[in-house]
């Protein structure tokens, strides 16, 4: 579930990114909005790859 999440959070954060670059006067630097995208799609990968099983090697939480 914590992966469904991430990707969750990845999609949220690249849309936002997409939004403010659509807008034709952003509030925001170019460079922040160059994070919001690329930042949103590493998480919706990494997100992918955590769901589909490739990094069972990291510890879950509460795990000892």
């Amino acid at each position: 579930m914590i992966w469904g999440w991430l990707i969750a959070l990845g999609l949220l954060l690249a849309r936002i990114g997409f939004v403010e670059l659509e807008t034709a006067e952003a509030a925001v630097p170019e460079w922040t909005i160059m994070l919001l995208l690329t930042g949103g799609l590493v998480i919706g990968l990494f997100g992918v790859t955590g769901l589909l099983g490739l990094l069972g090697w990291v510890p879950r939480l509460g795990d000892k």
